[in-house]
């Protein structure tokens, strides 16, 4: 990836709903089962789909900006 971008497989623990970014965009603080904690990027799409069962209490990859934030996720293959 670009820029310092990487990906991991974890797996979603828990979701905690953070205040709305300025544009009116939802925010999450994401805990996974290894103790990784990480937030969503601010007014990236993820913050709309991170939510989604299918995501839920299964292996997905996650892709990390370069300061840590998540602005991807997908199942695991």
């Amino acid at each position: 990836m670009a820029n310092g971008e990487y990906t991991r497989t974890l797996t979603i623990s828990s979701l905690e709903r953070l205040k709305l970014s300025v544009n009116g965009n939802p925010r999450f603080r994401v805990t996974f089962t290894d103790g990784t904690v990480a937030q969503t990027q601010t007014d990236s799409s993820v913050g709309y789909s991170i939510e989604n069962p299918e995501y839920r209490n299964v292996p997905v990859v996650v892709s990390f900006t370069r300061a840590g934030r998540i602005f991807g996720v997908e199942v695991a293959k």
